[in-house]
């Protein structure tokens, strides 16, 4: 249902396929471990294999898991996108 838009930035269809293209916002270094776990497929399994505790380290930042579990955060949230990426 496009129609033409007056406004400054251009017709919803086009502002629609950008969001599209662009994809989800990443997942990020000062989410919690605890969110991360309950709201991105993959994730949990992930931060597993990284050593990384769900459960006792559910209120840590991935910044602060990673930093506990001896991982580099890069690596941690490189993993984690891609895993969001593969089951969705």
């Amino acid at each position: 249902m496009a129609h033409d838009c007056r406004c400054a930035h251009g017709s919803p269809t086009q502002i629609y396929r950008g969001s599209l293209a662009e994809g989800p916002e990443p997942i990020r270094e000062d989410e919690t471990v605890g969110d991360v776990a309950h709201h991105h497929d993959g994730a949990l399994e992930v931060m597993k294999r990284m050593g990384i505790n769900h459960c006792c380290g559910a209120q840590l930042t991935l910044r602060e898991a990673a930093a506990s579990a001896g991982v580099p955060l890069s690596a941690l949230l490189a993993a984690l996108n891609e895993a969001r990426a593969a089951s969705g």
